[in-house]
């Protein structure tokens, strides 16, 4: 790779290689660096009112419901996310539509101009893109999805109209400390004095409410102020004069019920009649994802142990309509293998794993001894997504269901594999 600098006739791939080569950490915790150079160019003096969204998981699909809530009343919103599946130019949206290559580009030139001798990480660098992009394009409305925590995420450098915590677990524990009390206490670093701060979590750590009483934070609490319960075929949500029956969404519905509140709090949600098509026309990619229906395969995103306990109750689901469960796992070396499997092994009937690739991949060797010591036997092991997928799908019975998973990369592999 060249440390050649960029031009703004240069191409996306150039940028985001010479990206990742400009600052030797891939993250960096911090707001000093990122704030320094959002000012050189004056990225914070917008318009938009920016709504920060953080948490462990389903940041992404409480977006998604969100963005398409806020589009079907005509407002213009921008939308910022990590990682992406396949092209870079899925972490940005504008109207629900990703951009052009030009645009990430433009918005790169401009940063490299403005920030002088100030490293940044890729991340970093990404989210000040994102910003520069959505000042651009004046959108009402910025959904900006926390990366690491909050307290020292480079998002967390914007003034909130509203923040939002969806769930909490654990998660980077070199970055964020291992106890739920210690991951709450950072992602309540979002929260911001007088603004609505919106909390999904079911078992809210008290540090969160500590933090947001002793900041004065507009909390609204989940269970508390706002209630979802799951029925047979759906939800119900519940939440000062709203109180709706929904039918089953394709994301879970604790996110929907968080998302709801959210503009709901805001004084932004939809015609009450309109909400239910547009959940039921709501997909977000790599979120139980159906990649075929014969055989049966789903890809999902889940990495962690709350992730995995939700894509169990898909599972079970599948179980009790007569499948076999038959799963390809892929995960990264720091994610916590051992307790993700631990959540799924009761209705796993049969287990392989594969190799990802990149610097923070597990070998499918390391992951099948992870596999044996949850007393899984039998286990398959393959160099890559793509050769598992070869010899595994021909294999597959029609009452078995195949479900690869284990991280962004391995979904984003399997997503590959459909496509060619």
């Amino acid at each position: 790779m060249s440390h050649i600098k960029p031009s703004q006739s240069s191409s996306l791939d150039d940028w985001l290689c010479y990206l990742e080569q400009l600052h030797p950490a891939n993250i960096e915790m911090g707001l000093e660096r990122v704030a320094q150079v959002a000012n050189n160019i004056h990225l914070l003096d917008t318009p938009s009112k920016i709504i920060l969204i953080g948490g462990t998981n389903g940041k992404g699909t409480t977006a998604r419901c969100m963005e398409a809530m806020l589009l079907s009343q005509g407002y213009s919103v921008g939308t910022y996310a990590s990682p992406h599946l396949i092209r870079y130019n899925e972490r940005v949206r504008i109207n629900g539509q990703e951009l052009a290559d030009q645009d990430h580009v433009d918005a790169f030139y401009q940063l490299e101009q403005g920030r002088g001798e100030t490293q940044l990480t890729y991340f970093e660098y990404g989210t000040l893109g994102a910003l520069a992009l959505f000042k651009r394009y004046e959108v009402d409305y910025v959904l900006l999805e926390v990366g690491l925590g909050g307290r020292y995420d480079a998002t967390n450098i914007v003034t909130p109209y509203a923040s939002i915590i969806t769930t909490i677990d654990l998660d980077h524990k070199e970055y964020l400390g291992d106890t739920r009390e210690l991951v709450g206490y950072d992602k309540a670093g979002i929260f911001r004095t007088n603004i609505p701060a919106i909390v999904g979590d079911l078992n809210i750590p008290h540090t969160v409410i500590d933090y947001g009483d002793e900041i004065n934070a507009d909390m609204i609490l989940s269970k508390r102020d706002f209630v979802f319960t799951p029925l047979d075929n759906g939800l119900r949500w519940q939440y000062q004069e709203y109180d709706m029956t929904l039918t089953q969404p394709s994301i879970p519905a604790q996110n929907v019920a968080t998302a709801l509140t959210a503009l709901a709090r805001l004084e932004l949600l939809p015609e009450q009649e309109k909400i239910p098509e547009l959940l039921d026309n709501l997909q977000v990619e790599g979120r139980f994802q159906k990649l075929s229906d014969s055989p049966l395969v789903y890809t999902d995103v889940a990495h962690n142990p709350e992730s995995a306990r939700y894509l169990r109750t898909k599972l079970l689901d599948l179980k009790n309509q007569g499948f076999k469960i038959n799963v390809l796992v892929a995960m990264l070396a720091d994610k916590d293998k051992a307790a993700v499997i631990d959540e799924l092994s009761d209705v796993v009937d049969q287990w392989a794993c594969a190799s990802l690739s990149g610097p923070r991949a597990e070998s499918a060797d390391n992951m099948r001894a992870v596999l044996g010591q949850v007393k899984q036997h039998d286990v398959a092991a393959y160099e890559s997504v793509h050769l598992a997928l070869d010899t595994l799908l021909p294999e597959q019975e029609a009452n078995s269901a195949l479900i690869v998973f284990g991280s962004f990369f391995t979904v984003a592999d399997a997503i590959q594999y459909w496509k060619k």
